[in-house]
């Protein structure tokens, strides 16, 4: 079931002396923000904040829970704990502070070499099967360049408009091949960022 409009504007109203918080409708679910900070995710009308040891503190008692299939465990806030704003702001205040702190202690990693670099053949990439390939080729896309060119997002939307059958699997399949992770790793990890920006990608296609 996805999550009401009403429902978010009511999430959005206890929220609003916690600080600058937003959100974004996401495939009939939405993302959470503080500061521009990605903090949490609205599905099914529960709320599920990012897991950190520093808002699990706060919390009586910590409830986990998966906001979509194949997602990491969460922190569930269930609709029956919105009404106390006091806590409900804290702990959201929290999780973008923690982010902070994480992201402030956490070593710089060194650059991802690009997949397929010096292929030129879509068909030598990895994650691209028989049927990912021809609804490539039935895009329009046949080179390693031309998807590099058009990044993951673009190319499965140009796909998705020529094969309206193809599934978010050849969405993870093309960021893997792109970044050299496995699919699963995309699906599991990488999974809100990619479905927000294919949202921006064909809201702007929309009012274009």
């Amino acid at each position: 079931m996805a999550t009401s409009q009403s429902t978010m504007d009511f999430l959005l109203d206890q929220l609003s002396g916690c600080g600058p918080v937003s959100a974004r409708k996401m495939f009939g679910e939405y993302c959470l923000y503080f500061a521009g900070k990605p903090v949490g995710l609205v599905c099914d009308n529960q709320l599920f904040l990012k897991n950190l040891p520093q808002v699990r503190a706060l919390m009586p008692e910590p409830v986990e829970g998966i906001p979509y299939p194949k997602a990491r465990p969460h922190l569930l806030v269930s609709a029956d704990l919105w009404d106390d704003r006091h806590s409900l702001g804290l702990w959201v205040r929290v999780t973008a502070e923690a982010l902070d702190e994480l992201a402030a202690t956490r070593p710089l990693k060194k650059p991802r070499p690009q997949a397929g670099r010096g292929v030129k053949a879509v068909a030598e990439l990895p994650n691209l099967g028989p049927r990912s390939q021809q609804m490539l080729q039935a895009a329009g896309i046949n080179t390693v360049a031309q998807l590099r060119k058009l990044g993951a997002v673009a190319a499965y939307a140009r796909v998705k408009r020529v094969t309206p059958a193809a599934s978010l699997n050849l969405l993870w399949a093309l960021e893997g091949a792109l970044t050299g992770l496995p699919w699963q790793v995309v699906s599991r990890e990488h999974r809100t960022s990619l479905l927000l920006a294919l949202e921006q990608l064909q809201s702007a296609s929309k009012d274009a």
